[in-house]
């Protein structure tokens, strides 16, 4: 994350602490540009928070970039599915087989051990 992808205000806290608190701009904001992510660190420290803000904004920004990640593979999935390309789901957590042809499921070990019949 470079210095010119983000925004950072140095902003007055807000709470409790009366007019030390009011006078001393030690809350830091940073802002992500591109995708308007935006954390706010209260703390006494400056350089502190402008540090732990830093540190927060780059960990949210890898879960967007997951999240937005894991919705396009569901997404991708879902349509192989839905025209057909899949025939059969094995969830090894729930431990059941899901045949997409015919809408049936049947327990992981029977199929793992060649009974298929309860998915026709």
């Amino acid at each position: 994350m470079k210095n010119d992808e983000i925004k950072i205000e140095r902003i007055t806290g807000s709470g409790p602490g009366g007019q030390h608190r009011n006078k001393t701009a030690s809350c830091v904001r940073v802002t992500h540009l591109a995708t308007g992510i935006q954390v706010t660190i209260d703390g006494r420290n400056q350089h502190h928070n402008l540090r732990q803000a830093k540190k927060l904004l780059a960990k949210r920004l890898v879960e967007a970039k997951e999240a937005t990640a894991a919705e396009e593979r569901k997404a991708r999935r879902d349509h192989a599915i839905k025209n057909g390309a899949v025939i059969r789901t094995y969830d090894y957590k729930r431990k059941i087989v899901k045949d997409h042809r015919s809408g049936k499921t049947a327990p992981l070990k029977d199929v793992l051990n060649g009974y298929l019949d309860d998915l026709r």
